[in-house]
């Protein structure tokens, strides 16, 4: 079987079934265009036939071996659909088309002849180099325009067509020549072409499409040629004149210049800029044309600025001039922008502000006065001198930074604001106060007062108008006429030996409110004015006596109600009796004295009845003897202590000798033991006495004395009587203590150490003060009512002592550090500074304000060494004499130069010159070392050029 002629059926996913057509021939009919990419479509099938397979083939011809010629069908690969787009290879080739039933027959179309191709193509074109007539070295050149046709009308497509390429250089003048190795569809030109001779190019173009082949003409020639590069690197070399210096007539045309050539060389492409060697100088151009339009515009706009805003708009319009290098300075042709800037200038050096800086200083320092060694404010209150402090604050605001910065003393004004709000604040605490109030709290609210007035400053003190210190004084003597009247109140009810209140039934109550009434007013006292209350422990003793005489008397009340009871034993009679006159021998003589049903207790002594049972002891009269001798120790105050003493022993013993039956007629008994007692008590006492007479120191023996005193103030009042003689005769021999304190004398000592709120008196006698206090005794301490003045006064020297440390320390070498810690005392507490001490502190700090003069006139050398942008001749100089003076400044004073940049950089421009002098070679020297000179000097600022020029003029 011939494989040529097996065809593989091929399933279609459909079958095409025709309906019968009558008459219809039994063949494929097919349409369409017989042309490469035309596509021929079956049309028409067999009667009654249901194809579901095609295949297309090629009629060609096949020579056999013989040399006889024969027509084989090729089937074409992939050609099984009703329609087919024919291929570039059917071209000149006939086709026909096979469809096959499904029951296997088939039905073959007639052929068609495909149209051989005859191709067409245009003249090429060149693109990619940057000029229309030339390409420079290193570019690259790309074929362009060209197009491949059928004649015969086949539309091609460009996946079908293949291109090959040939470049060709000009051999003569009408021959080319093959350039090796040039087949591509883009040709770099050689970077040494021109030497080459390859000089004018051409490239053909072959386009093949399937086997069929044409071929263009040679392109238009394109002239390789570094004339584009070469002309534009020579114009940007004529733009400068050396390399310190542009090549300007005006700047408008420069400009214009320069954009032109920007413009021609953004048009070339990358190679060909390559071959722009000096491009950084045009890029330059534009850079620094760019910058001086900025800086016109920024003069131009000057008119909008705001007149605060001008000063400093102007500095920096000058410092960026001033930035510019000699190159960059060479476009402003005829110096017109320096000249407009230089003409803005006005260097802080004016008179009237300098004139206003000094006035300013002047009147911060005369808002103080120096009168007794002491600073105070001129102003005499607050609300002026606050006004003067905002008024001079508001003229400081509006002078220019620098000069603002040059105002001194400004410590004064802060120090002023702070015053003014301490005694604002101190003012306000007056709110409090109010007569409305009652004395106490007056006193209590103008205590806190008084406490804050003593810790102001004595400049705050000052400011403090007399209005708010009588008001203050007022208030702390609110309970003046309460302690008069308390005082009166309580002398009124004490006594040495009795009260002279002579109670009675009736009047008892009020006497006892009238005690607890003063003890309570006595509480509510400030503990100031309670000190000056005479008493007030007697009328406590007062309140507990009456407490205890209160008893008593209910106890006396009781038996006089009890004796005028009927049927009421005479045991139970005697008992309560003898029970209340037991108490009442107890009390004291004050006690007693308050107990006003005494002597009609005493008086109603009870029956004694006796029972002998019929028998009348033999010594019957001898009992009743020792009890008539008994009935006299109810009076104890007829005897003396030995007379008490001997009766009782006496008595005791006629008692031991009476029998037993006669003892029970000695009813008055009780009064021999209390008697007997009373010798006892009064016995411990004079021991206690006798224990001082004996001691022979003064002062312990005042101690004992002290304690004898307390021990009989509590004695009952017959004990009393008896332990007197005694008791006085100790008190009459008692040793005089020559040391003793003076506590009088002490309290009235430390209430004169002060005197309109200052100290008058010296820290060693506030010390000498302090140590008398501290010696005496603890019951004496409470003695002295002036003790808080005198701590409050300890407690200022100690500052003051820590402050003298200071001033000892740092007057001579920072007396800065003593003025401040100067300022912080209170006005009481530099009252104890000697007038001399302050006196040299105030001199220190007006010595201070007065050297701001020297650094206000530094700050106008300073500024004179610039002019107008431009620095003076003599700079050198002037520079050293200048900063000889800032060197010998106080480090305080070199603060206030806020220009001394102005000076450093003074300084360093010299420096900068000196260096760029250095590298100097004259004309006909060294050619590259005066290359690195000429750049030095070039970059220079316009303000560094000058200066050289003027420092050394014969250099060029």
């Amino acid at each position: 079987m011939n494989k040529k002629l097996f065809l593989t059926a091929a399933a279609v996913p459909v079958a095409l079934i025709v309906p019968a057509v009558a008459n219809a021939a039994e063949t494929v009919s097919i349409s369409g265009e017989n042309i490469v990419n035309g596509t021929l479509t079956v049309e028409q099938l067999p009667n009654n036939a249901v194809v579901n397979l095609y295949q297309w083939y090629y009629l060609e011809d096949i020579t056999s071996e013989d040399s006889s010629n024969s027509v084989t069908n090729k089937p074409i690969s992939g050609a099984t659909s009703r329609s087919f787009k024919v291929p570039v290879e059917a071209a000149g080739k006939s086709i026909f088309v096979e469809a096959t039933t499904i029951d296997g027959k088939k039905f073959q179309s007639e052929p068609r002849d495909i149209k051989a191709l005859d191709l067409d193509i245009t003249i090429p074109t060149l693109e990619g180099h940057s000029s229309s007539s030339f390409v420079a070295p290193g570019e690259t050149v790309k074929v362009a325009g060209v197009s491949v046709t059928d004649k015969g009308g086949a539309k091609l497509q460009s996946d079908q067509i293949t291109y090959s390429y040939q470049w060709f250089y000009k051999l003569g003048d009408n021959s080319f020549t093959i350039i090796e190795g040039a087949a591509g569809s883009t040709y770099t030109i050689p970077k040494d072409a021109i030497e080459k001779g390859i000089k004018d190019i051409s490239v053909t173009v072959k386009a093949k499409v399937g086997l069929s082949f044409v071929e263009s003409k040679l392109s238009n020639t394109i002239t390789v040629s570094t004339v584009p590069t070469d002309t534009l690197t020579n114009e940007i070399k004529a733009l400068l004149i050396h390399d310190n210096k542009y090549n300007v007539s005006d700047f408008e045309s420069f400009e214009a210049k320069i954009k032109e050539l920007e413009s021609k060389y953004q048009a070339l492409s990358a190679p060909a800029k390559a071959n722009v060697s000096n491009y950084d100088v045009l890029k330059r151009a534009l850079a620094d044309v760019a910058l001086l339009n900025k800086l016109e515009e920024k003069v131009d706009k000057l008119q909008d600025v705001n007149g605060k805003d001008r000063p400093k708009y102007i500095q920096e319009m000058e410092e960026a001039y001033n930035k510019l290098d000699q190159l960059q300075r060479s476009l402003d042709a005829n110096e017109v922008l320096y000249t407009n800037i230089k003409n803005l200038l006005n260097e802080p050096n004016d008179l009237e502000e300098i004139s206003e800086v000094r006035r300013l200083n002047q009147a911060i320092v005369h808002l103080l006065s120096y009168e007794n060694s002491l600073a105070q404010y001129v102003p005499s209150d607050k609300d002026t001198l606050k006004a003067l402090v905002t008024s001079i604050e508001e003229d400081i605001a509006k002078l220019s930074p620098n000069y603002r910065g040059a105002i001194q003393n400004q410590a004064i004004l802060t120090e002023a604001k702070s015053d003014i709000k301490k005694v604002e604040q101190f003012i306000k605490s007056f709110d409090k106060l109010s007569t409305d109030n009652t004395p106490n709290k007056q006193v209590t609210v103008a205590k806190s007062i008084r406490s804050a007035y003593e810790k102001l400053t004595y400049k705050q003190l000052k400011l403090v108008s007399d209005k708010y210190v009588q008001l203050l004084a007022t208030a702390e003597s609110a309970e003046v006429s309460q302690i008069a009247a308390l005082n009166h109140d309580i002398e009124s009810y004490i006594g040495d030996d009795i009260y002279p209140i002579n109670p009675s039934a009736s009047s008892w109550q009020s006497h006892v409110n009238n005690v607890n009434r003063m003890i309570k007013e006595y509480k509510s006292l400030t503990k100031t004015s309670a000190a000056q209350i005479v008493g007030y422990d007697s009328l406590v003793t007062l309140q507990k006596d009456l407490k205890a005489a209160e008893k008593v008397i209910k106890d006396m009340d009781a038996y006089q109600k009890l004796s005028r009871t009927a049927g009421v034993t005479e045991s139970k009679l005697n008992s309560s009796y003898t029970s209340a006159l037991k108490a009442y021998n107890k009390l004291t003589t004050l006690q007693q004295s308050l107990v006003y049903n005494a002597d009609d207790f005493l008086l109603n002594t009870p029956k004694v009845s006796i029972d002998d049972n019929g028998k009348v002891p033999a010594d019957k009269a001898a009992a009743e003897a020792l009890k008539a001798e008994i009935a006299k120790f109810a009076d104890v105050t007829t005897f003396t202590f030995k007379q008490l003493e001997s009766a009782t022993d006496k008595a005791s013993e006629t008692y031991k000798s009476l029998s037993s039956g006669a003892r029970k007629y000695v009813t008055n008994y009780y009064l021999l033991t209390a008697a007997k007692k009373d010798i006892s008590g009064v016995k411990s006492f004079h021991k206690k006495v006798q224990t001082a007479r004996e001691e022979t120191d003064a002062a312990k023996q005042a101690k004992k004395i002290e304690t004898v005193q307390k021990a009989y103030a509590k004695l009952p009042s017959n004990q009393q009587h008896l332990a007197k003689e005694q008791y006085e005769a100790l008190l009459n021999n008692q040793i005089i203590d020559e040391n003793a304190p003076n506590i009088t004398q002490l309290n009235h000592d430390i209430a004169s150490i002060l005197a309109n709120d200052l100290y008058t008196v010296s820290i060693d006698r506030i010390k000498n003060l302090s140590t008398q206090y501290s010696s005496l005794s603890s019951s004496d301490k409470k003695l002295i009512t002036n003790y808080d003045i005198l701590k409050a006064a300890l407690a200022d020297v100690k500052k003051v002592e820590s402050f003298m440390k200071t001033y000892e320390k740092s007057i001579n070498n920072n007396p800065s550090t003593v003025i401040k810690a100067f300022e912080k005392l209170t006005s009481k507490q530099v009252s104890l500074i000697d007038a001399a001490t302050r006196q040299l502190i105030i001199d220190k700090q007006k010595g201070q304000q007065q050297t701001n003069e020297s650094a206000l006139l530094l700050i106008e050398s300073i500024n004179s060494l610039v002019v107008k942008g431009e620095y003076i001749a003599g700079l050198e100089e002037k520079v050293k004499e200048i900063r000889a003076i800032y060197d010998q400044l106080s480090a305080t004073d070199q603060k206030i130069v806020k220009n001394y940049s102005k000076l450093t950089q003074a300084e360093g421009d010299l420096k900068k010159v000196a260096d760029v002098h250095a590298l100097y070679v004259p004309v006909d020297g060294d050619e590259k070392a005066r290359k690195a000179w000429q750049t030095a000097y070039g970059k220079l600022s316009k303000k560094l050029e000058l200066l050289y020029n003027n420092m050394y003029p014969t250099e060029q």
